[in-house]
């Protein structure tokens, strides 16, 4: 195969990986609640899955030393579980993450000023600095409490934009290196 032939090829590969980029993106940014749904299904079907391979290989097992295969079980069903649970309640698992950002944004936030306020007790000069961005911290987890849904919508569609504008500038790369490559 001659340089030609394989620069063809690669462009190709590269143009379609980078539309196909540029499409997810786009889906995201214009669906972001399906897309956050369809991964709550599709990581729901990969646990459910796990679960019943663990369940399986627990009971496939020869059970001479229990200790060692007990926690196939247990993950097993811990998985099935798991993954039950975020087929059947996708929003509670979409609006769990952001809400535990939130809850961990507000407690690191208030360690901070409790921080800021001992520096302040110990003359460092600084303290304002200090305590401004810790009250910023828990700020922006009080806000992300407020309506934590939003904030997993927003993300995504960040996400999304950054796909587009990835997938876009592949494709102008494509475009060029082959205009480049001709001349």
């Amino acid at each position: 195969m001659q340089f030609s032939e394989l620069w063809e090829k690669m462009k190709k590969n590269w143009f379609f990986s980078a539309a196909l980029c540029a499409l997810c993106g786009l889906l995201l940014v214009l669906f972001p609640e399906a897309a956050l749904n369809s991964l709550c299904y599709i990581l729901g079907g990969f646990a459910i899955a796990a679960g019943v391979i663990r369940i399986i290989r627990y009971f496939e097992q020869d059970h001479s030393s229990p200790v060692l295969f007990q926690s196939d079980l247990i993950v097993g069903v811990f998985s099935l579980g798991l993954g039950l649970f975020m087929v059947g309640n996708p929003q509670t698992v979409e609006s769990a993450i952001p809400t535990i950002f939130g809850i961990l944004l507000v407690g690191f936030g208030i360690g901070n000023i409790l921080r800021a306020l001992d520096a302040k007790k110990a003359g460092n000069p600084r303290w304002s600095v200090l305590m401004g961005m810790a009250a910023l911290s828990a700020l922006l987890g009080a806000v992300i409490l407020s309506n934590p849904f939003a904030v997993m919508r927003t993300a995504v569609i960040v996400i999304g934009a950054a796909l587009i504008y990835e997938g876009v500038t592949d494709i102008l790369l494509v475009f060029f290196s082959d205009r480049r490559g001709r001349e």
